[in-house]
């Protein structure tokens, strides 16, 4: 991980299995914008080469695959423009940033097929007004997409209160309330943008980084989609530091359907490496039904995935 930007790369082509895709983070100036469309020009003209059979990945710091933008609304230009809270504005506007994306193929066919994998583009909404005046645009960059692509354009908020602060404090308690009404955002974007996926999860507070999600929160968030269809593609961004200690609440959401995947990120510093061993143990070798579920966009989880591939190499050969 180059943490001085946020890149995590790949250099081989393969069938991306969620384990492989890695992040290049907030994508809201036309700066970080450029550089993607360098990497994925980069990535396009590069030819194929050979990977490790249990599609392990090496990273070289010069290809994006999956990219994460954050969208605010703009009051000043009546519309929805990249960027991130306490931030009220910003330059580049998410119709550009759509346009010059989908001008560079990242997500097309032509460059996303069974050999190549499937790139994800997740836009992370930070209010109502931000998701309400996306719509056209977002619509615009799906209608030049294959449509069995739609489902890796991820409309992402968080929409109930998560973990960490003190559940018996009121007064800290109003710190989680979502910005978004969860009805209202599901109801807004399984209407208007059919085929994508839902991205939703929980605000958290970074008084208690370790505090875990409850059987109660879990709950909450199972109730909001038993209104939808069972078909609905949904991921459910979980904070990675408290990913262990919420298990016996967060197995749910592998166990009620099988269509529903999880996201795993934190990117402040690097989980303890026994975090990771459990975390492959019990996701990746624990069983069919939870095998090739979770998105690991966490710091010094490539690294982590490297080393074990290269051990698992050396081993082979003895």
């Amino acid at each position: 991980i180059d943490t001085s930007t946020d890149v995590v790369i790949i250099t081989t082509r393969l069938l991306m299995l969620p384990i492989n895709h890695l992040w290049y983070h907030a994508v809201n100036d036309q700066t970080k914008l450029d550089d993607v469309l360098k990497r994925i020009h980069q990535y396009q003209h590069q030819p194929a080469i050979e990977h490790h059979p249990n599609n392990s990945i090496d990273t070289d710091r010069s290809i994006v695959h999956s990219i994460e933008a954050d969208i605010i609304f703009s009051a000043n230009k009546s519309t929805s423009v990249m960027g991130h809270p306490p931030d009220t504005d910003g330059e580049l506007t998410l119709s550009s940033f759509l346009d010059q994306i989908g001008q560079a193929h990242f997500q097309s066919s032509n460059h996303t097929n069974a050999a190549d994998g499937y790139h994800v583009l997740k836009l992370d909404f930070k209010s109502m007004a931000a998701l309400q005046y996306s719509f056209d645009a977002i619509k615009l960059y799906l209608s030049k997409l294959s449509i069995h692509l739609h489902q890796y354009v991820w409309i992402n908020a968080d929409i109930l209160a998560g973990p960490g602060e003190d559940l018996s404090d009121t007064e800290a308690q109003l710190k989680l309330q979502p910005k978004l009404d969860a009805s209202e955002f599901l109801s807004l974007v399984t209407q208007q943008l059919p085929g994508t996926s839902l991205s939703i999860g929980w605000v958290t507070s970074l008084t208690d980084i370790r505090a875990p999600y409850t059987h109660e929160m879990v709950d909450e968030m199972i109730q909001l989609l038993e209104h939808y269809p069972s078909s609905v593609k949904v991921t459910f961004p979980v904070r990675a530091t408290c990913f262990r200690i919420s298990w016996n609440a967060l197995q749910r959401l592998y166990q009620m359907n099988t269509n529903w995947t999880v996201t795993l990120w934190w990117s402040l510093n690097k989980l303890p490496k026994e975090d990771f061993i459990w975390m492959y143990a019990t996701l990746e070798q624990g069983g069919v039904a939870l095998r090739n579920r979770t998105y690991y966009d966490v710091a010094g989880f490539d690294e982590y995935l490297s080393a074990r591939q290269r051990a698992e190499t050396t081993e082979a050969r003895l």
